[in-house]
């Protein structure tokens, strides 16, 4: 990175903030997931929105390319170009304002899910949902610009559902608020206000439209009771029959179900639900007594929910299968090409079906990779499913890693061409994903070329072009 760029970015977030150290720049090349990527010129991080504006604003006059990044907690590839500047927007990490009356809070993007939680608890409150998979480490902005598959989304819904306003800067630097607040003077009770969602519009984007600078996220009040139950099934049709009944009574809050990978320790049966109601004392427990009704009758055996309550008051991940988080991955690097997406409650029998004949027909070769499953698992929504499909490979190995690139794409191409809808859309997965979808992927490409024009901003990521390169 030429010292020219390096000392502009200096000069708008202080040279405390940017850095063109390899060792530094290295570290931002990737994501959680498997993807290789270039490695960027120089990492800056601003504090302000402002400093958000100018940053864009140099890139173009530059013509040097911006990937953002929160904590880079997701599995779907960063797309980072070779000299490109990253931009990480963890130092946008306040909660600006709260207001327990109309129960909401604005935060900086940057902040983190389970560190805005807590504050509000403090209130009575708490967040809508409480954050994504990784909500101990993943970014508000980051979970909202990804479209991140929350807790509790049974009950509560998306992350988005409950997003009023937004701050963004659009790639030529120009600064947006969404929502009803995008009046002066007005506050940010309504995202349907001022005409068209534009709220909408930036989420699940992967920033490819504008960089979000700060959330105003919905408030609860805490529930005053939560309950806990499990259930292990001989056949996951049976499982996910019970699940469809659990939806249809309301019956949960989370409804979590297990169809493959590691069975819980001490637990037998081919696929496994968990249960978490919350509500008043009296609503908690009728709830309960519903669910049970519904997974007895389906053939379900209760077990013990203590690591049901583990993996919800813990959100640790292992806790699903009975086991603490130590043990989880072994004694390998494990990486995760990660396949997810939206299905049917019902059309979850025919995707568990299709990846278990697949995994049969690839048995020496996972085998001779070393392959592991994690997990076929599902978060349920409110009248459908998202499984995600979770294989392992050993990075220590480049056959390895290689084979673990090509197995994500055979496995997205089963399951898309099936109708899997994925939620967030990285560098890794658009390729598998955006070719399928006709006419929609034109649209985002126009809106791309409309709003930025230079391709300046995570270029690459859902459409192979935006604007003039």
């Amino acid at each position: 990175m030429c010292n020219e760029l390096r000392g502009a970015l200096a000069e708008i977030v202080g040279d405390a903030h940017v850095s063109d150290a390899l060792v530094d720049r290295i570290c931002y090349t990737r994501d959680c997931g498997p993807d290789r990527a270039g490695i960027p010129g120089a990492v800056v991080r601003p504090g302000t929105t402002d400093e958000v504006a100018e940053v864009l604003r140099l890139a173009n006059r530059m013509h040097v390319p911006v990937f953002v990044r929160g904590r880079a907690t997701a599995f779907l590839g960063t797309g980072v170009q070779t000299d490109s500047i990253v931009m990480e927007t963890t130092r946008l990490d306040r909660v600006e304002e709260v207001d327990t009356r109309a129960n909401w809070v604005k935060v900086g993007a940057g902040a983190i899910w389970h560190s805005v939680d807590a504050d509000m608890h403090c209130l009575g409150r708490e967040l809508a949902v409480p954050g994504g998979g990784g909500l101990f480490s993943c970014t508000v902005g980051g979970s909202v610009a990804l479209n991140a598959i929350p807790h509790g989304m049974t009950e509560y819904g998306m992350t988005g559902d409950h997003v009023l306003s937004l701050d963004v800067v659009l790639p030529n630097g120009d600064v947006i608020r969404t929502g009803s607040a995008a009046n002066p003077g007005a506050e940010p009770v309504e995202r349907y206000a001022n005409g068209p969602d534009l709220t909408g519009l930036f989420m699940g984007s992967y920033g490819i439209l504008g960089v979000i600078t700060s959330v105003v996220y919905r408030l609860r009040r805490i529930p005053e009771a939560e309950a806990f139950a499990m259930y292990a099934f001989d056949d996951y049709c049976e499982a996910v029959d019970a699940a469809c009944g659990v939806q249809t009574q309301e019956a949960a809050t989370f409804l979590v179900g297990l169809f493959g990978g590691p069975r819980p320790t001490g637990m037998e049966g081919d696929a496994f639900l968990h249960v978490i109601a919350r509500g008043d004392s009296s609503s908690t427990a009728q709830r309960l007594a519903k669910a049970k009704a519904v997974c007895e009758s389906s053939g379900g055996r209760p077990v013990s929910p203590e690591c049901t309550r583990n993996y919800w008051q813990e959100h640790m991940y292992s806790w699903l299968r009975n086991t603490a988080p130590g043990p989880y991955y072994s004694d390998r690097p494990y990486f995760c090409p990660e396949v997810a997406g939206f299905v049917s409650t019902q059309g979850l029998k025919r995707a568990v079906r299709l990846f278990r004949e697949f995994v049969r027909e690839q048995e020496e070769e996972f085998e001779r990779f070393g392959i592991r499953i994690k997990g076929v698992d599902t978060y349920f929504s409110r009248n459908g499913a998202f499984l995600w499909i979770d294989t392992l490979y050993d990075e220590r190995r480049d056959d390895a890693w290689e084979f673990g690139l090509e197995l994500r794409a055979r496995i997205a191409g089963l399951m898309f061409s099936e109708g899997m809808s994925p939620g967030g859309i990285g560098a890794g997965v658009s390729p598998l994903i955006m070719p399928r979808l006709g006419a929609y992927t034109g649209l985002v490409r126009t809106l791309k070329t409309a709003l930025d024009p230079m391709n300046i901003l995570n270029p690459g990521i859902l459409v192979e072009q935006g604007g003039a390169s």
